[in-house]
């Protein structure tokens, strides 16, 4: 999660009006509904996160990513998106930093997956976070 947060940081304030507007491929998103994209994930991701070291016996809730952008991916822009991520994800980092190793192996139930543990979320964080970083690179 370290190495790409600062990936992020260095390469999105480079970004122009032009790019955030721009379709990663053909009918693909825009840089700026991707950025909204993993804004919303981030939030959604460090909420299970927290939810699965905290509360006993949890279940994660899914979520669908293609209701998620119906309003916001129209009424926040890029930069406001990737500040958002920027603080959000230094919260996340700072937060597994301090994770026992019992508090990694806890277990947590995923509906999708089966048995999970804490650890499979943070990892969850950091790849989707790649996943997408490696989008922006292509710009």
């Amino acid at each position: 999660m370290r190495e790409s947060h600062a990936e992020y940081r260095a390469l999105m304030p480079k970004f122009t009006a032009t790019q955030w507007s721009m379709p990663w491929q053909p009918g693909k998103w825009t840089a700026q509904q991707i950025m909204v994209h993993v804004m919303q994930w981030e939030l959604i991701m460090g909420v299970r996160l927290r939810l699965a070291v905290g509360v006993p016996d949890y279940t994660v809730q899914p979520a669908d990513q293609d209701y998620l952008m119906g309003t916001e991916d129209r009424v926040i822009d890029g930069p406001t998106a990737f500040a958002a991520f920027d603080a959000v994800r230094k919260t996340h980092i700072l937060f597994a930093e301090a994770l026992s190793p019992a508090q990694r192996a806890k277990k947590v139930k995923h509906p999708e997956r089966g048995v999970i543990d804490v650890e499979d979320v943070l990892i969850t964080i950091a790849g989707h976070g790649v996943h997408h970083l490696k989008q922006f690179k292509t710009y």
